[in-house]
This record gives C-alpha cells, structure tokens and sequence, in this order.
C-alpha cells in the first residue's frame, strides 16, 4: 500500500486537555504511522506568515525538502521530546532526500503532497515499514484546521476534552509561570479561549467523523477508553496503547503543576484522582474565574456532564458575561496608547463569543 492511500486521522484538542498524552499512547501502536507533534498546517503558517515565505516555491522539490530538514533539525520548537525526530546529521540527510524524492515523483496538489512527503521521509528516515501500516494520525493542536483535512485527505478526527475549569487553571497557571510580570497576557488567555470553542463547535458539527475521548474517564479505564477507540479506527487493541511514549521511548508526561514543561520524574500516584484535580484548579481560579468558565462554556459542561459550582441564573450569567469581556486584558506592551490597546483586546474578546472561527482571520492565531 502506498502512503497517501492510507485513511488519515487528525488528533486534536485545545491546551491542557491531554492531547499530547493521547499522542503518546498511539506512539508504539504497531499498525499506526505518527509523526511527533509537529502540526502540518501550523507548520505550513510557520512558513508562510513568520518566515515569510510564499508557499508556492515549496512546489519545487528541492527547495521544500531543504527548507523542511532545516527547520525540523535546527528550530527550537521541534527540539522537545515530544517533537523531536531528526537526531543527528545522518538522519536529517535521509529525510531531506527522501522528500526531495517522493515530492519529485508526486505532483498532484501541493498541501496533499507536502503532507504525505514528510510522513514518508519520516518512515524512511526510522525505517518504518509504510507497508504494515493500517492508518496515519496527524497530531494537529488545534482544532479549526480540521476542515482542512477533511478537504485534502478526508480525515476523521479524534479529539480528547477535559473540564474546562481544569483546563483554564493549569492554563492560567502555566501563563503566570512563562511570563515575566507572573500575570495573563490577553493574547494568551484569547488564544486559549479561541481554542476551547474551536474544539467543542467541531464536536457539535462533525459528530459523525469524530470520536472523542475525556481526560477524566482516560484517568479513571484507560484499558476501556483505548480499547473503544481502537474499535473506532478499525485497528486492534494493543498494551502499548497503555504506555508512554514518543518515539518508542517512555515519557514521564507534563503538568503545569510539576514542573514548566515536561516532567522528569513520575507524578504522585493520586494526583489525577478527581479529588485531587479539583484542588489544584480551585488553587488557581479565582471566584471570577469559575462563575465566566461555567457561564460561556454552560453547554460544553451540559453535554460533558461537568460539574457546576453554582446553577446558572440570570445575574450569575451577566456577571459571567462581564468578567469574561474584562478580565484579562494586561498587555506586557502597549505599542499605542493603553486605552487603544485595551479597547482592541475587548472587541477581540466579544469576536471570540460572536464571530468564533472569522476571528482566526480578524485577528492572527495559529
């Protein structure tokens, strides 16, 4: 079977969700082809909208398979464990080759060529055997890309959700941590936002091409969950899909709570326990912070079966409303005056509730 014949699963979430633990647990599955999470069409505004370059030169093979093997080998962002793949020099040349070979005898449409051009070079590179392969996941992070690979590779999605004040608190907390006044940047706190409705209005509209896992009953029958979504993919179930891994290699996982980024050392043995996650969240959130999640995000905890804090009324709605538009509009810079810039950061909240997925294009995420 060549490459591009293989059905294409898209994985997905939004941040502190557990995708990359998911990803972990498809790593060593014998009949699934995925790449460490380099996110195709992420990469692809990388290129286009950072790096500034026209996407229409990756049409030659040359130029593309070079521009590909330098910035998976030497950029920063794929040097984590999880994202890493090209090891050495050696390897990096394999994968800049092979590229260059598949895109040479391949041109049919650039996106659907550059995708599958990168999972074959990853394949040669390992020495994958593309024959034994059932499937191809892509780990793309964010959700509203989905579109895209239902159009170029008529892909289904598996998508993991998770409460959404778990979410937001290791979220905010993470924030604090990695900026340098320890409080939220209104970008930071919208692209969160933007990510979390992203990925609950592709659960409502896409249900028949989708399959979503939660963080909570993952924790609580890991065998059961993957076994199901085994089923789902039409490949068997294996123990690896109870192990840890990027590359073949264990990984410890990551928690805001442990540590900035990956953990080096196993978590407590309760520390997902339920008990033990709603302390961590409520560490964090503040009484504000509860009454917005539960208010813009009441059907996403409805159809979940979350918990509420308190039942909705109409004062906690307009209360909920209020401090979601204005709370968390800090800006470590203000390029303008500060009255300019915050009024900005408030009509791009509003387009988050409003206008959900044209805000992508209004104002630039990734």
């Amino acid at each position: 079977m060549k490459i591009d014949d293989l059905p294409v699963y898209m994985l997905s979430s939004f941040g502190h969700a557990g995708i990359d633990w998911t990803h972990s647990l498809l790593d060593m599955h014998k009949d699934i082809i995925i790449m460490p999470a380099f996110s195709f069409f992420r990469t692809l505004h990388k290129i286009q909208k950072i790096n500034k370059i026209n996407l229409d030169k990756l049409n030659v093979p040359k130029y593309a398979s070079e521009l590909l093997g330098n910035m998976f080998y030497d950029d920063v962002s794929y040097q984590l464990k999880r994202r890493k793949f090209l090891f050495d020099l050696n390897q990096k040349k394999i994968f800049t080759e092979s590229i260059n070979d598949y895109l040479s005898n391949n041109k049919s449409f650039l996106i659907r060529d550059l995708f599958f051009a990168i999972h074959y070079a990853f394949c040669k590179t390992h020495k994958i055997n593309i024959s034994k392969k059932k499937c191809i996941v892509a780990h793309e992070h964010v959700a509203w890309h989905f579109p895209k690979y239902k159009k170029y590779f008529s892909a289904r999605n598996i998508i993991i959700y998770r409460d959404p004040k778990a979410v937001l608190g290791g979220g905010i907390l993470r924030m604090k941590n990695s900026n340098k006044s320890k409080k939220i940047n209104s970008y930071q706190m919208d692209t969160m936002l933007l990510h979390m409705f992203s990925a609950y209005k592709l659960y409502k509209l896409n249900k028949n091409d989708l399959y979503s896992l939660t963080n909570e009953s993952m924790h609580k029958n890991l065998r059961q969950e993957m076994t199901k979504l085994a089923n789902w993919m039409d490949i068997d179930f294996s123990e690896t899909m109870l192990k840890q891994s990027f590359m073949g290699t264990n990984w410890l996982g990551e928690s805001s709570y442990l540590a900035k980024d990956e953990l080096h050392e196993l978590p407590p043995a309760n520390f997902y326990d339920p008990l033990e996650v709603k302390k961590r969240w409520r560490s964090v959130l503040t009484k504000k912070d509860i009454l917005f999640i539960e208010v813009i995000f009441s059907q996403f905890i409805k159809d979940f079966k979350y918990d509420l804090e308190e039942k909705n009324t109409l004062k906690k709605k307009i209360k909920g409303y209020y401090y979601f538009i204005f709370n968390y509009q800090f800006q470590e810079e203000y390029f303008l005056s500060k009255f300019l810039i915050i009024l900005r950061n408030i009509i791009r909240r509003l387009s988050i509730i409003l206008l959900k997925e044209k805000t992508i294009k209004i104002f630039t995420f990734k």
